[in-house]
Formats: structure tokens, C-alpha cells, sequence
């Protein structure tokens, strides 16, 4: 029998060519009559996607984990006659509780500078454990430098108990004395960032860079202390090494090196008896710096017990445009449902951070989700929702700007998803994330903060610009 199995190749190709021949395109006209679009093909034809055009350097976008694709962006009336972007679909907006200009004016103002001419703009990142190591800030900065610039860890404690799981600088030392909000140990005056470090005989002391992008050498190096009598910094930079005396003040002083590429810092303090030292500083010139201020066990309440002095005296050198505050994992659980005393000290407080830091916005983060053992289920505590909803509450008593961080990482049991993931996103506490949870939210973050900029340029200029949305 003769093989006739071409026959049906034939036959598909004919199929196809007909197909194709009989989509008709939305603009075809014959003799004047427009005809309507004809595409038979349009179930298995993929969309095409467009990509946003984003006024920046090119080299900025070259992400190793983050892509930049279109969102389409919807826009509303408002009542002094133009448009108002609105949130995106899949964003978790900030919540804006200002009186009048928008609470995140003063940040947005200068991160559109530093975007316009790539001054240095300064975030304080106040929280507890969740932010521990550098687990969500680490993320957060990373992402911010990636778009605006900069180069460098910013603050650095001088004595951790994270420093064998932070990846964002290498750091030992030895012979210090710690005291903190949490854990006094002496009488000495709490630092602008919760901590006081005292230095005993033999004490040293030294940093060195990640291997992180953004992160690999240092540049400008600089330690924050109060010496009360004469002391002696000894240090070695690379192969230099020197010695300068510190100056005596009641004020919190800056000591300060430039260099360039600086791979090894290595410090040590004599005579030590009257010095109190609060940390150091890692940064290059221009762009974005996070300075991560966690402090483990803090309710955010303690933040009242640092002086206003302290922190005035220190924003001398940072000059912040930005305070996040990150806090409440300290306080739910299954005994305690009602926040009102906490909300009313929380509202004392942010007043207090208002006065010390007149040219930074606030932005405070809800509690993020936190799963308990139910009968052997694991599901969110009760006190989750109504901590955060206590934590709006505080936000629209301060007249700040309030982001939900629970709804972000996906409401009710998403610690269990996160946890349950592969990889894992959350740690199996079901409190805290893994460094690959802390990009996935603080990703989440940075994109609703680079709205916010989108959203503010927009209102001033009343031309909508690119919209930048970063996918992780």
C-alpha cells in the first residue's frame, strides 16, 4: 500500500496558512468600510509585555535579583483639579495620616535631590529582632543604592551578638562593655542608637568589608563617641597605622578618615576610663545609607529614655531625612489584647522623635505576621490584627505616614506560607525572616516607597513620570 502519511502534514499546514490568512487586522479597510479585528489565533497568541522607561543610569538596572517590568497605573481625580496616581494592583500603599503636606514630604523632597544630583540622603531604621543582623535592612539598602547610589553599610554597633550571621560587614572585638535600653550595665548615658559601648584594658577593635556589592571596601570611616578627659585613638587602616587624640567635649564628637578602598580597620582606645564610644560609620560619597538601629527585646517605648539632646547631638553628623520605626513583636501575645496604653505612649513618643528630628519624616511599619502552635496547626496569634490595627491607630494620632506590613507579607498565616516555602522565607520561630524573606519584604518596602516619589513628582509637576516597579 502506497504511504500517504505526508498527506496529513499537508493538510495542517494548509489549516495553519488559513488561519493566519483569515486574522484580520483592526486597521484593514476595503472600499472604505472598516472591518472589525479577526484573530483566530488570539487563545495561544502570547501578550506582549511593555517595559517601563525609567530616567536613570543604565548600569543601575543591571540587578542580579530584581527585574523592571510595566504595572499599569490608574489614575483618579481629586478636588484641586488633576489626577492622582493611584495605588498599583498588588502594591501595599503607605498610608498617609499627615496634616496637610504629605507626611513623607520632607524625605520624598530630598530623595528627589538625590536622585537629581546624587546628594547623600540618610534613613535611621529603629526596630527590634525583626531587623536584627542586617536580615531586612540589608535588603532595603541594597535595593535603595542599586537606584539612587551609594556605597557603604552606614552605622555599625561596636559590639553585636549577630556578628556570625551578618553578611553586610565583618566585624570582632574584644574586652568592651556593653549597656543598651534593654540591658543596663552601668550608669553611662544611652546612645542615639540604644547602645553605649565602654571600652576595657586591651580592648580592639575591627571591621571589615562584605563581599556584597555596594559594600566591598571603605571609603569614608568615621566613630562616634563622648570623651569626657583625654584618650588616644590608636588605629591601622590597611598598612597605615597611627594615633590621634580624641577631642574632649560633653557632646557626641566624630572622629573621621577618607580613604579609598580601605579593606581592613582595625581600633583600639587608650586610656579608656572616661569614653563612651556609639558606633561607627561606613559610607562613600553621595547616595543612600541605612542605618540599622535594632535593638532586641525593644517595644519602641524605650526610645523616650534616650535623650532629645543625644539625638539632636548626633543628627548634627547624619542629619536624617527619613525615621522608620519597626516594633510590636515585643508585646502581643495571648494575654495581653488591649493597646490602648500603648498607643497613647507610642503617640508621646514619635512627638518626642518629631522634636529631636525636625527635617525627617516618620514612617511607622505595622507588626509583621507571627504564628503560634494551635493544637498542632499553626496559624497567626490573635493579637496580630489588633496590634496593628492599634499601630494605625498610633499613626493617625501622630500625623504620620503608616505602612502595613502584615497585609504586605499577605494577611492572616502568611508566616506559615512564608516558613513553608521553597526556600524558605521565614524562619521556623515563625517570627523572624530568612535573608531571602527579608529581600521578598523589603522589597515589598522600597516599591511602595519609590511610588510614593513616583506619586509626589506627579503632584507637583502634573505630569505623571515613569513608574518604577522592581520586581524581586
Amino acid at each position: 500500500m502506497k504511504n500517504k502519511i505526508h498527506y496529513s502534514f499537508l493538510l495542517c499546514l494548509t489549516v495553519i496558512a488559513s488561519l493566519v490568512l483569515l486574522s484580520i487586522p483592526g486597521e484593514l479597510s476595503v472600499g472604505g468600510v472598516s472591518l472589525r479585528e479577526i484573530d483566530l489565533l488570539a487563545d495561544i497568541r502570547q501578550p506582549a509585555m511593555d517595559i517601563v522607561s525609567i530616567e536613570m543610569d543604565s548600569t543601575l538596572l543591571a540587578l542580579d535579583t530584581t527585574s523592571v517590568v510595566a504595572d499599569s497605573i490608574e489614575t483618579k481625580s481629586d478636588t484641586v483639579g488633576y489626577t492622582e496616581l493611584a495605588c498599583p494592583k498588588g502594591t501595599t500603599c503607605v498610608e498617609d495620616y499627615g496634616d496637610g503636606p504629605p507626611a513623607l514630604a520632607q524625605f520624598l523632597e530630598a530623595l528627589k535631590e538625590t536622585k537629581r544630583s546624587g546628594s547623600t540622603l540618610r534613613i535611621a531604621f529603629f526596630g527590634d529582632s525583626f531587623i536584627e543582623g542586617d536580615v531586612f535592612c540589608g535588603a532595603f539598602r541594597d535595593t535603595l543604592q542599586t537606584i539612587f547610589g551609594g556605597r557603604g553599610v552606614g552605622y555599625v554597633p561596636i559590639t553585636s551578638n549577630v556578628t556570625g550571621f551578618r553578611n553586610t560587614i565583618k566585624h570582632r572585638f574584644e574586652n568592651w562593655e556593653t549597656t543598651s535600653l534593654i540591658e543596663r550595665t552601668s550608669e553611662a548615658e544611652i546612645g542615639p542608637a540604644g547602645f553605649t559601648f565602654i571600652p576595657r584594658e586591651n580592648n580592639w577593635l575591627e571591621f571589615r568589608p562584605s563581599r556584597q556589592r555596594y559594600l566591598r571596601e571603605f571609603n569614608t570611616i568615621s566613630l562616634f563617641y563622648k570623651s569626657l578627659d583625654s584618650a588616644v585613638l590608636h588605629y591601622s587602616i590597611d598598612t597605615t597605622t597611627a594615633s590621634t587624640a580624641l577631642t574632649v567635649s560633653d557632646r557626641i564628637e566624630q572622629w573621621k578618615y577618607q580613604g579609598k578602598n580601605v579593606k581592613s580597620v582595625l581600633f583600639e582606645f587608650h586610656p579608656y576610663d572616661s569614653l563612651m564610644v556609639y558606633g561607627a560609620c561606613f559610607e562613600g560619597s553621595g547616595g543612600v545609607y541605612v542605618d540599622n538601629f535594632s535593638i532586641r527585646g525593644n517595644s519602641g517605648l524605650n526610645l523616650n529614655r534616650i535623650s532629645s539632646k543625644m539625638f539632636k547631638d548626633f543628627n548634627r553628623y547624619r542629619n536624617y531625612k527619613l525615621i522608620i520605626l519597626q516594633f510590636g513583636l515585643n508585646l502581643v501575645g495571648a494575654e495581653n489584647l488591649n493597646y490602648a496604653a500603648y498607643v497613647k505612649r507610642m503617640v508621646r513618643m514619635i512627638n518626642e522623635l518629631k522634636r529631636s528630628f525636625p527635617s525627617a519624616s516618620i514612617l511607622l511599619l505595622s507588626v509583621s505576621d507571627r504564628s503560634v502552635n494551635d493544637n498542632g496547626e499553626f496559624k497567626t496569634m490573635d493579637a496580630i490584627p489588633l496590634m496593628r490595627d492599634a499601630q494605625r491607630l498610633i499613626a493617625k494620632q501622630a500625623g504620620i505616614a503608616f505602612w502595613d506590613m502584615f497585609e504586605a507579607m499577605g494577611g492572616e498565616g502568611s508566616m506559615v506560607r512564608f516558613v513553608n516555602a521553597n526556600p524558605a522565607l521565614g524562619a521556623r520561630d515563625y517570627t523572624h525572616l530568612t535573608f531571602k524573606g527579608g529581600r521578598n519584604l523589603s522589597w515589598k518596602l522600597a516599591s511602595s516607597l519609590l511610588f510614593e516619589l513616583e506619586k509626589y513628582e506627579h503632584q507637583n509637576t502634573q505630569m505623571p513620570d515613569s513608574l518604577i516597579v522592581m520586581r524581586p
